[in-house]
């Protein structure tokens, strides 16, 4: 595992960036899940701790990247004894692209309409109305009047600050912006277990979507612990720890490996886990890399082999004498039927020489009896054609009777 510093730095690499992107989904991962078994009984305590079965419930995962927050998600999200408990179940992604347009208050409730399937045209006509200030309003009513009355379970998956977090080098004025700018989206995040007032307007808070009172259930994943804390509150968090099991992370990476190359031994396991940092994201990455690396050797060495053998042809070729091309001719010219079935009589032929001296002169006595017979048929054949005269001769002129 030579790479496997490289791999490590590239999946610590800027663990808490808010710049980057990604978009996640409900789908389980193909290869098992490892290492969650404690932590999943304690997301489901904390979803399942409410005073009421009515009861509101809003939780958040913390930790950093690619320590399993959104498997750990979808891993839940897919029990089948969930999927009977709750009904809709709606998973919306809250990474953002830099270039993406609109904003992210929109684009989030908008995802969150699609995923409980009303008409695009619908949720566009919504976006598009006028007064420009009243469509996040809209949407956020939209999205009330479809979850009203049911036990729905929302994750929020990935919920960062933003591209306007403060940064080392950040003039006063930049500082400022960015501070109110997080302000303000607190604001829309905060507190999402809270219902709606008179005294509250419609636009101004997710949670004004979310309606209370018939179960429903929000989980949230974020790197952002401060920003966790303001969405679900303190005694609400889960810590998502790296993983510190070597049998884990050693079963991560031997899920997409084959053959002897298998972390097996005990201290294997044990180095490997300190390579990966306990990262379940970074135990994946150093297993493709390596399933990779074992493929293009593989490759390597089937035409190393084809090119060996075709190099001994080449020269057992060139030391046998080169070939006529009356042989060359011979060799290539195709067998016709009738040769095919001559040279089968001939070889099923007995040869003269293996047969008998008692049997040979036995069957020279025969071939002469038929000559024999042949000869005598041809000379009566012959008679036949041309038979003699019958008729009686006349008699010489002037002779007398006595």
């Amino acid at each position: 595992m030579s790479n496997s510093s490289t791999i490590k730095k590239q999946a610590s690499e800027n663990m808490d960036s808010p710049g980057s992107y990604r978009r996640s989904s409900r789908i389980l991962p193909v290869t098992p899940v490892h290492g969650f078994d404690t932590e999943l009984i304690s997301l489901e305590k904390i979803v399942q701790q409410r005073q009421s079965s009515d009861q509101f419930k809003a939780v958040a995962i913390v930790g950093k990247r690619g320590v399993g927050k959104t498997t750990l998600c979808q891993v839940l999200f897919n029990k089948p004894e969930v999927k009977a408990d709750f009904l809709p179940r709606i998973w919306v992604c809250m990474s953002w692209k830099p270039t993406e347009p609109g904003d992210r208050k929109t684009t989030t409730v908008k995802r969150m309409l699609t995923c409980l399937g009303v008409d695009d045209q619908i949720i566009q006509s919504i976006s598009d109305s006028e007064p420009k200030a009243d469509r996040l309003r809209r949407l956020l009513y939209a999205l009330h009047l479809q979850l009203t009355g049911k036990k729905y379970l929302i994750v929020l998956d990935d919920a960062i600050e933003g591209d306007d977090a403060i940064k080392e080098g950040d003039d006063a004025d930049k500082k400022k912006k960015k501070a109110d700018a997080f302000k303000e989206r607190n604001k829309w995040l905060a507190d999402l277990d809270s219902p709606i007032t008179e005294k509250e307007k419609w636009g101004e808070c997710l949670a004004f979507g979310l309606p209370k009172g018939h179960g429903g259930t929000v989980i949230v994943t974020s790197r952002d612990e401060k920003l966790a804390k303001v969405m679900v509150g303190e005694k609400n968090l889960l810590h998502l720890l790296p993983l510190l099991d070597p049998k884990s992370c050693a079963s991560i990476f031997n899920d997409h490996i084959k053959g002897e190359q298998k972390l097996k031994e005990d201290l294997e396991k044990k180095e490997f886990l300190k390579k990966c940092a306990g990262l379940p994201i970074a135990a994946t990455m150093m297993g493709k890399i390596k399933s990779d690396e074992l493929a293009k050797a593989a490759e390597k060495a089937a035409n190393e082999a084809a090119e060996k053998a075709a190099k001994e042809a080449a020269e057992k070729a060139a030391k046998e004498p080169a070939k006529t091309m009356e042989q060359l001719h011979t060799e290539s010219k195709p067998i016709q039927p009738d040769e095919a079935a001559k040279s089968s009589k001939d070889d099923k032929e007995i040869k003269p020489e293996e047969v008998p001296a008692g049997e040979k002169h036995i069957q020279q006595q025969e071939k002469d009896a038929r000559s024999s017979i042949g000869s005598k048929d041809d000379e009566q054949i012959i008679s036949e054609e041309h038979p003699a005269e019958s008729e009686p001769r006349p008699q010489q002129e002037g002779a007398t009777h006595n």
